[in-house]
């Protein structure tokens, strides 16, 4: 082996030598070519020729800037050429040519890039999604002493955020993505934005953060997308996430800006979407038909029962001032005690307002006297519109378009304070105690 390879070194020292530098790729892809096709067709013959080339090529007689030369091709044919080589071959010599030049990565910084880009497409052909990921993590674009363009570097993150969901590894994938969202608003390739935007919602998909998810399936669906279809396909699955979601007023905000979609209504889940942000019980078969229809995998039906228990509890907390467990179970269809924890739950995390008295097994939901003051106050200055009538020609306009900002308003004044309990709530707290 040792004498094939100074053989080799001294034909590729006495060959490139008096080339002209421009010249030097060329000449390296046709040295190759013939050296290989000198070759027997035995896969052992070729990963022996390719490994002695790699050897070659680093000899301290060769020129570095021919030596990247070589090694850039020996990448490339390798990488090219899977049926004439195999995938193990093409894997062997990439593996030793990065452990050989590992030690000298700053000279060949160029091509160990080249080397482990071809090492993950062989790892993604085999769908080893796992070692493709890790493989792709090797490239240390803050240990490059030259810069690289942003969008390959962009490129490089999504596709270790894709692997990893691939491969259900979702830590992984999660890490990925906090390296990928602080190089995405430098991007302005349109189609990597859609690309990543796409991964990052699975992502808050598999990590049960259906909020997130649900409002970045939205965003893409908004894109610049020309294809119905896929919008659909977006929107269906920002639906599904926020059904999923916990819920709350968040949740609420979120399926009522879904429900304004156009497309909204052609979709297989606009039924218990519409059910959701119309406040209505959902049944368990209007639960069993929106599960059919979603295909959800097993491990998200107990999700979506949680998700549709909760929305249930916070429908009832609208409509009852307060409520015995007992029949608040048997309405969710539940016993009394895991009622009572979900009640508390959701209060806890401030996603419903109420007091729970354990002793008497009772209820209190505080959100229903809210609902019933701004329902009075809305009503009281519609009768005092009614009471004052004003000319035909303001009634059709004026009166009409004044109730519907007071309507507004007041649901903006709701938002408002539920953020504000939900962001600061012991700042809320404070302030409700002093105006009681």
């Amino acid at each position: 082996m040792s004498n094939q390879v100074d053989q080799l070194a001294t034909e590729i020292f006495g060959l490139l030598r008096s080339s002209d530098v421009s010249d030097v790729q060329q000449i390296a892809h046709s040295f190759i070519g013939s050296k290989l096709a000198d070759t027997t067709s035995s896969s052992g013959s070729s990963e022996q020729l390719l490994i002695a080339l790699v050897d070659a090529s680093l000899n301290d007689q060769v020129n570095p800037g021919i030596s990247t030369a070589l090694l850039t091709e020996v990448v490339a044919v390798v990488s090219k050429n899977e049926q004439s080589f195999g995938r193990d071959v093409q894997q062997n010599v990439i593996r030793h040519l990065l452990g050989r030049i590992q030690q000298r990565s700053m000279a060949y910084e160029s091509v160990i890039i080249a080397a482990r880009l071809a090492m993950t497409d062989i790892l993604v052909a085999g769908e080893s999604w796992e070692d493709a990921a890790r493989e792709l993590r090797e490239i240390r674009f803050d240990q490059l002493q030259k810069p690289v363009d942003i969008g390959a570097k962009f490129e490089v993150y999504v596709r270790v955020m894709e692997y990893y969901v691939k491969s259900g590894n979702t830590d992984q994938a999660f890490q990925a993505l906090t390296r990928a969202a602080a190089v995405a608003p430098l991007v302005n390739n349109v189609a990597q934005i859609i690309w990543y935007r796409n991964i990052q919602a699975e992502i808050y998909s598999l990590t049960h953060r259906y909020i997130d998810a649900a409002t970045a399936y939205r965003n893409v669906s908004q894109s610049d997308l020309k294809d119905v279809s896929q919008q659909s396909k977006l929107l269906e699955s920002a639906i599904q996430c926020a059904v999923l979601a916990d819920a709350g007023p968040q949740k609420m905000r979120l399926l009522t800006s879904l429900h304004r979609e156009k497309l909204a209504p052609t979709l297989p889940s606009f039924g218990i979407l519409e059910n959701m942000v119309l406040k209505r019980l959902v049944r368990p078969a209007k639960l069993e038909e929106f599960s059919k229809r979603a295909q959800l995998p097993q491990d998200k039906i107990s999700i979506l029962e949680h998700a549709i228990c909760e929305h249930n509890v916070f429908v009832l907390s609208s409509l009852y001032t307060n409520m015995k467990f007992e029949n608040l179970g048997r309405s969710l269809g539940i016993d009394a005690d895991e009622a009572e924890m979900t009640c508390s739950r959701m209060i806890a995390e401030g996603r419903m307002k109420g007091r729970i008295d354990q002793i008497d097994g009772v209820i209190t939901f505080e959100g229903a006297h809210e609902v019933e003051e701004a329902a009075a106050a809305i009503s009281s200055l519609k009768r005092h519109a009614k009471e004052q009538q004003p000319p035909m020609h303001f009634r059709e306009t004026v009166s009409a378009k004044w109730d519907l900002r007071i309507v507004n308003l007041c649901q903006s004044i709701e938002d408002a304070v539920d953020l504000l309990i939900e962001r600061h709530p012991a700042y809320a707290n404070t302030l409700f105690r002093s105006i009681e």
